[in-house]
Order: C-alpha cells, then sequence, then structure tokens
C-alpha cells in the first residue's frame, strides 16, 4: 500500500490553511471596527465607506469574470457546487469517532475495529492514518469485503491504480454488489485508467444493469465506450447522463451531468 504523496497532502493542507485564514480573517472585521470606533468614530466610517466601495467594485467584477467563465467553461456552476460541499465537509466532518475508534484498538484489536478506524480516517482525507489500518484489517481477515473495497478507494485516491483495480474486483468477488455496486463502479473506472476501455465498458454496463445508472457512471460509460471506438453507444451514455434529473442530484452526480450536457452538446455540433 503506497503512501499519499507528498505533493497531494501538501496541497490539501495548503487549501485548509488558506480557507481557515479567511475565516478568520472575516471574524476579525468587527472587532477591528469596533475598536476603530471607540478611537475615533469619523475612521470607523471611513472604513466601511471605503470597504463598501471595494465590495462593489469586487461585486462587478466578480460578475463579469463568472459571466466569461461561464462562456469558457460551462459547468463553472456545477464545479463551484462541488468544491463548496467538499469544503464543507472537511471542515464540519468529527474527528470524535476516529479517535474513540483508534482507543478502542489499544485495548482490543480486530479486523472490524482496524477497517472502521481505516474508513473513517479516509473519510477525513487522512490517508497516512487509513492506510496501515485497512492493511492490517485485512492480514486479520483476508475475505472481509469492505477492507478490499476501503483498500480500493485509498489507492484510487492516491492514484495507485493496479493496486485499487484488485481491491475493488476483491470486493465484488467477496460480495457480489458490494457498496450499492461501487466496487464495479470503481473497478471500471480503474479498467478504462489503466488502458482497457473494452472491459472498462463492459464492466461499467454490468454495473448500470444491476444497480442503476447515475450520471457519473454513465460520463465514466461514456469515456470508456469512446476509447473503445464506439461513438454510438458513447453519444447514447453522454445524453443519458446529461438527461434532466427525476429528483435533486448530489453535488458530485451534478458536476458529472454538467460536464455530460457539454460533450453531448459538442458531439452533435462538432
Amino acid at each position: 500500500m503506497p503512501d499519499a504523496p507528498t505533493s497531494i497532502r501538501r496541497r490539501r493542507l495548503g487549501v485548509r490553511h488558506v480557507a481557515l485564514a479567511l475565516v478568520w480573517l472575516i471574524a476579525a472585521a468587527p472587532p477591528a471596527l469596533w475598536l476603530a470606533h471607540s478611537k475615533d468614530p469619523e475612521a470607523a466610517v471611513r472604513a466601511v465607506q471605503v470597504a463598501n466601495l471595494w465590495l462593489t467594485r469586487g461585486a462587478f467584477g466578480a460578475g463579469i469574470v463568472t459571466a466569461i467563465l461561464l462562456l469558457l467553461f460551462p459547468p463553472f456552476p456545477a464545479w463551484v457546487r462541488l468544491v463548496l460541499h467538499r469544503s464543507r465537509l472537511a471542515f464540519a466532518t468529527d474527528r470524535g469517532p476516529l479517535l474513540r475508534a483508534l482507543g478502542e484498538l489499544q485495548h482490543f484489536e480486530t479486523a472490524q475495529r482496524h477497517l472502521e478506524a481505516g474508513r473513517l480516517a479516509l473519510q477525513l482525507g487522512d490517508l497516512d492514518t487509513a492506510a496501515p489500518h485497512l492493511v492490517r484489517a485485512r492480514e486479520l481477515e483476508p475475505g472481509l469485503a469492505a477492507v478490499h473495497q476501503q483498500i480500493g478507494l485509498l489507492a484510487f485516491r492516491v492514484g495507485d491504480l493496479p493496486t485499487a483495480l484488485d481491491g475493488f474486483t476483491r470486493a465484488e468477488s467477496f460480495d457480489p454488489g458490494h457498496a450499492f455496486g461501487d466496487a464495479l463502479l470503481f473497478g471500471g473506472r480503474c479498467l478504462y485508467l489503466l488502458g482497457d476501455a473494452k472491459n472498462a465498458a463492459a464492466v461499467l454496463r454490468e454495473h448500470d444493469r444491476r444497480h442503476g445508472g447515475s450520471a457519473r457512471s454513465q460520463f465514466w460509460l461514456a469515456e470508456a465506450l469512446v476509447a473503445a471506438d464506439d461513438p454510438v453507444g458513447a453519444a447514447a451514455a453522454f445524453a443519458s447522463a446529461a438527461a434532466p434529473p427525476k429528483q435533486k442530484l448530489t453535488p458530485e452526480d451534478n458536476w458529472f451531468r454538467a460536464r455530460a450536457r457539454v460533450r453531448a452538446w459538442r458531439r452533435r455540433n462538432p
């Protein structure tokens, strides 16, 4: 099991530090204005006026930039929603369950406890903590499908596609339909990224047959069919991914639907 690349960890820490700095900056504004007002009321008023002017100009500039981005990159709103969703999860997720799981392991070791610690750490993006617990869970109980699924997800995130594919394949073999079909879904994606488009398309079609399609699964299927030189099937899959949803989409599926709409339009208007 490979460690997460240093660049990935540094990038994630950098994003969190910038976001935290912005939060502190916004939180510091009211106390700063109160202190300024207590010393010089006119200075506080001038500061507010300058801030309003900059905010007005900033809003106007942001509007222009947004319009340009929409023209150059139509899925931009879906991307913003996805980024905000992931950021909210990163800051709102409680580390308490992980700490409790790690504490329980100090008293008694089981595959299930290692799996839970690894799963929670992976959910929090703490890949360094997740890896050894998932590996240990596999050592203690090699036939546990959930362990192989989590190892697959971890390897997928760090770009170790052969290990990821092995994990998803084993999870599916031990428990067909595991994780509501995600073992098949991600296994098919790994095959595509490894250059085996034909088998990837077959696996993704099997996933849709057994578990129903989603914007993400149809988009990934379409990409595999493009690589497998099946333009008719790819066009149908892109159209399916871009179809109006029957219920509210998750930010993840909304992102794939937005991308599919662009790809479908481009295929109709080459």
